[in-house]
């Protein structure tokens, strides 16, 4: 089986940010508890392993829902699945039509992939701000709520906000391309039929 590790690492991402946002908030907040249980350095590598396991799955998952979220469902509510479809064929049928467009095909193959690995983040850190902030209205209204839960909040979602903005960017960039090789293909595709007919 031929796996390349840049998957891995991809996937993994978005699991390792959360593990690293929520980890340290949850670290301060239950310090006496997991002092008193994790007292060896063995007990921290073992559960350091787990954790940067469990990323690799998890950043799936955190992958998967962005692409549900913000790629299939809004097709499927306008209905434009098949449409969007046909549309691929055509930009691919246009990368294959010249060696030349290989270098293109690249590019547009960069700025889809860099969409969805910034939209894997951009989930991870939203869901880990939105974990924080329920944890810190528990604690306002039960609790007295301490500076430094505050702080970590605006932290993670300054975060949250410069990277769904990068995302946002990468988006508007891809469809950009896809729209222009789609022009492309279709332009070429006219050229052709007419030098056949000629």
């Amino acid at each position: 089986m031929n796996f390349d590790t840049k998957y891995l690492i991809r996937w993994g991402i978005p699991g390792w940010i959360m593990v690293m946002v929520l980890l340290p908030y949850f670290i301060v907040i239950y310090f006496d508890f997991l002092s008193s249980h994790v007292s060896t350095a063995s007990d921290l590598l073992a559960i350091g392993a787990v954790l940067t396991v469990l990323g690799v799955p998890l950043g799936y998952l955190l992958n998967q829902i962005h692409h549900s979220l913000f790629w299939v469902l809004p097709k499927c509510w306008k209905g434009t699945w098949s449409t969007y479809f046909d549309e691929e064929i055509k930009v691919d049928e246009y990368f294959d039509k010249d060696e030349s467009h290989k270098d293109k095909r690249e590019r547009y193959r960069y700025l889809l992939s860099r969409k969805h690995e910034l939209g894997g983040v951009v989930v991870s850190l939203g869901i880990s701000g939105f974990v924080i902030l329920l944890r810190c209205i528990y604690v306002l209204i039960f609790k007295n709520l301490q500076l430094w839960e505050i702080f970590y909040f605006v932290i993670v979602l300054t975060l949250f906000l410069i990277l769904w903005l990068s995302r946002n960017y990468s988006s508007e960039n891809i469809e950009k391309y896809h729209a222009y090789y789609l022009k492309q293909s279709q332009s070429r595709g006219i050229l052709f039929i007419e030098k056949e007919d000629g």
